[in-house]
């Protein structure tokens, strides 16, 4: 684990912001993440303020001298590489991935075509073509119902919808809010989120965390409602299954150029086998998100937690 007092001595001058709030539909998220992460900073005896990102931020950085960016904003312009290009191009260092992972992981499409080219297993999918749903409705019908409507920029399961008939799909698509988006296979098995932290310094791999909605499947109430997710942590898998995953899981880090603290979020089919569905590079510190209760059943502290991705402004 972190040696806390040593690592502490690093940032004692300095001073921190963390990225909070923003433009996206994610905000509200966004803010109680960064909430979390400033007030465990200040337990820490840390020197750093909040700064709810808008289209000045560039200015509010250079008036409070900001020396190290704790980015916590989901969503577009925060999670997307549009931050931390900012921040790359005023010299700040910032935590999480850099700009092109960032981008990436934000398109859940090139995400799946990166992965599947690493041997990584993924759910079939289509994607719409507007000028013709007839025949994307037909496709994707190939793949039996039920089926999954997924944004592709889009996180926090914003968006998704899950639709049981040709009609249905049509019905949606023709109504659907998100222009860029495309239709997964639905695959019926136990959801679970793996995760791990990458810096400099180290590979931890956390503990398996299972996830069993009380909702039709994890969506936006489920991730952030107490009481709408049941857990189980760590994660019931075979020893064999644990492995594969975490070999995946590595090679997802390194293939998507992850670093700092990430997630991935897998479906199980009934014979155990995993399918990755989207990865988060920033994944949530809310009272509710997955990555801190991972991280405690590991062990650590959420102020330890904290210091990790501090650490990983050390790119």
């Amino acid at each position: 684990m972190i040696d806390i007092d040593n690592e502490l001595k690093k940032y004692k001058d300095k001073n921190i912001a963390v990225l909070l709030g923003g433009l996206s539909s994610e905000r509200e998220i966004s803010i109680r993440s960064g909430t979390n992460v400033f007030n465990a900073l200040k337990k820490l005896g840390l020197n750093c303020i909040t700064i709810d990102v808008d289209r000045n931020i560039a200015s509010r950085l250079l008036e409070e001298k900001i020396d190290i960016a704790v980015v916590m904003l989901h969503g577009k312009y925060g999670e997307d590489g549009c931050i931390q290009g900012l921040l790359e191009v005023m010299g700040i260092p910032y935590t999480g991935p850099d700009v092109l992972c960032s981008a990436i992981g934000m398109n859940k499409r090139i995400t799946k075509k990166i992965l599947k080219a690493s041997g990584i297993p993924v759910p079939s999918y289509v994607d719409v073509d507007f000028s013709n749903l007839d025949k994307t409705v037909e496709e994707a019908s190939k793949f039996g119902f039920p089926l999954i409507v997924k944004p592709n920029t889009e996180g926090s399961s914003i968006g998704v919808k899950k639709v049981s008939s040709k009609n249905e799909l049509k019905e949606t698509l023709e109504n659907y809010e998100y222009k860029d988006c495309f239709i997964e296979k639905f695959i019926d098995g136990k959801e679970i989120t793996v995760g791990s932290i990458l810096t400099k310094y180290e590979y931890i791999e956390l503990p398996f965390l299972g996830l069993f909605p009380q909702n039709e499947f994890y969506d936006f109430e489920a991730k952030y409602t107490k009481g709408k997710t049941i857990m189980e942590l760590p994660a019931r898998v075979s020893k064999n299954t644990e492995e594969k995953i975490r070999s995946y899981l590595k090679t997802a880090f390194y293939d998507l150029n992850i670093y700092g603290v990430a997630r991935f979020d897998l479906i199980l089919d009934r014979e155990e086998n995993p399918f990755f569905l989207e990865v988060n590079t920033l994944p949530g510190m809310t009272e509710t998100s997955d990555i801190p209760a991972m991280a405690k059943a590991a062990g650590m502290s959420f102020e330890e937690l904290v210091l990790y991705i501090l650490r990983s402004a050390e790119k």
